[in-house]
């Protein structure tokens, strides 16, 4: 998966800590650039963590956690994507 396209809600992602302490998320809300998971927003075409606050997003700024597309868990993988 060369993105997030295909995600939707009450899929399963890792969160990926500092690159090495995974943690699973299920999605909650998907638009056209962000994906949801509970706290959490992540860049929907990078996976990389927004966080305003931190100063955190999708490159050119950096990130202290991202999502990992191989460990990504479609609850429908044939389903449409969802186009918010």
């Amino acid at each position: 998966m060369p993105g997030f396209e295909k995600v939707d809600v009450d899929d399963v992602v890792v969160r990926m800590l500092a690159g090495t302490v995974p943690m699973k998320l299920r999605v909650s809300k998907v638009t056209n650039q962000v994906i949801t998971c509970g706290d959490w927003e992540f860049d929907r075409a990078t996976g990389a963590e927004i966080d305003e606050l931190l100063g955190w997003g999708p490159p050119p700024l950096t990130t202290g956690s991202y999502l990992d597309p191989s460990k990504t868990e479609l609850s429908n993988p044939t389903a449409n994507s969802r186009e918010n």
